[in-house]
């Protein structure tokens, strides 16, 4: 994941990242810098939620 920030700031210098995370993952996102956005959804019958992370 790490690598994956460092390479979207790079590519995309100041428009932040939006990802759609697994709900058990949240706290795991949340410690790289990402924060939920909007409310919990099912996909595939699997609970998510959008997450961002701005710069």
């Amino acid at each position: 994941m790490h690598e994956a920030i460092r390479e979207t700031q790079r590519l995309y210098p100041g428009q932040g990242t939006r990802i759609g995370a697994q709900r058990y993952l949240e706290q795991f996102y949340g410690s790289l810098g990402f924060v939920p956005v909007g409310e919990p959804y099912l996909e595939d019958g699997i609970p998510h939620i959008h997450m961002l992370r701005a710069w």
